[in-house]
């Protein structure tokens, strides 16, 4: 699972008063989130405590986490909001790898 990767990266390796840190923290709730849409509610997995819930994203969707309600949505919407996630995702991971995040033939 890409957050338990970006997890293990970020406690094990990188400066926790760094740049780094704070961008690998943003992209660790992104995936996290990602991977469990009802996060706070519902079932998830615990995290690394070292992983604080701080960050612009996370923030944002504890605050509006109960007007999200997954189970009774459409897959439109569930799909919506996961793209959503992703496109995130996507820039907020270019800011430190400048790569392409799929490969495309």
């Amino acid at each position: 699972m890409l957050s338990k990767e970006i997890e293990k990266w970020l406690v094990a390796e990188v400066d926790a008063r760094s740049q780094l840190w704070t961008w690998g923290r943003d992209a660790f709730w992104l995936t996290f989130v990602a991977a469990y849409p009802l996060f706070p509610r519902g079932k998830w997995r615990m995290w690394d405590p070292r992983v604080p819930v701080e960050g612009t994203f996370v923030e944002e969707w504890l605050g509006r986490s109960g007007d999200i309600d997954v189970k009774t949505g459409s897959n439109e919407s569930v799909l919506a909001l996961l793209s959503d996630i992703w496109t995130e995702f996507g820039r907020h991971t270019a800011l430190f790898y400048p790569f392409p995040l799929v490969a495309v033939n």
